[in-house]
């Protein structure tokens, strides 16, 4: 009698049933240096100053130096500046003594302290307002930083939402509702259990067992996703080599067939 054909109900299939890992960018925050007008020993002058006294002041100070390009136009609104009128030296420029402002909130900054955040001048309180704020406990972060997942932490903040130990640039995942895990814990609660082994199902650096393979309505690492009969492993994919069940039973095609020609 002519063996049966093997019933067509291949279905398995593959999930991937965890996210890639993330890894946070560590970077340290750049805190402006805080200027003042008064100190003699800093690149600002005094405000009234004049455009004159100035270039002659350089002259002297530094009379081969190139640092400084001494021009008649203003730094901010870069019109011509008059040699008798008070004048700004800030930023390795001169400004109108009116245009030398906090960008934000155009403050008077002449004779005050500022803070230089690439090359714009801000009063304190700009300055302050500017930083970012920590995803965790929302307070100013103002020295190092995390960059995770499109938000900042402060470094003691960034930690995971179960053993609370610091993450760093250290790998970590994201929870269904955007909770920050470790890989360990992470795993030890996202990750399924292998029907055939009991062991979770975790994915390895050699790129092995990066997908779970479900099947029955069971999970299986790939190397023990194999026939119930004679052992061979199976494809995940709908082809020659994958599952063929019957009864409930995970078998390859030439143990379907097997089995069900015995039946008849």
């Amino acid at each position: 009698m002519a063996s049966a054909a093997p019933q067509k109900r291949m279905v398995s299939s593959v999930f991937i049933t965890l996210s890639s890992p993330h890894r946070a960018t560590v970077t340290q925050q750049q805190q402006p240096a805080l200027h003042s007008h008064s100190g003699p020993d800093r690149q600002h002058s005094a405000a009234g100053d004049d455009l004159s006294s100035l270039r002659q002041r350089a002259a002297e100070t530094s009379p081969t130096s190139t640092d400084r390009n001494w021009t008649d136009l203003c730094g901010f609104c870069r019109k011509p500046m008059t040699l008798s009128e008070p004048a700004i030296e800030a930023l390795n420029r001169i400004y109108h003594e009116g245009c030398f402002q906090c960008r934000s909130c155009h403050v008077p900054l002449a004779g005050k302290q500022y803070y230089n955040k690439a090359g714009i001048p801000l009063c304190e309180g700009c300055y302050q307002a500017s930083l970012e704020l920590c995803w965790t406990c929302g307070e100013i972060i103002t020295d190092q930083i995390i960059r995770a997942i499109e938000r900042t932490y402060h470094p003691s903040c960034f930690t995971c939402t179960t053993c609370n130990q610091q993450i760093g640039a250290q790998a970590f995942a994201q929870g269904d509702v955007g909770e920050v895990y470790c890989l360990q814990d992470y795993y030890r609660k996202y990750a399924p259990m292998c029907s055939a082994c009991d062991q979770l199902i975790i994915p390895k650096e050699d790129g092995t067992d990066s997908y779970t393979v479900e099947c029955l309505g069971r999970s299986y690492h790939e190397n023990c996703y194999r026939c119930e009969d004679c052992g061979i492993q199976l494809s995940p994919e709908p082809n020659e080599r994958g599952c063929y069940p019957l009864e409930g039973k995970m078998l390859c095609k030439a143990c379907h067939v097997s089995l069900v020609s015995g039946q008849q």
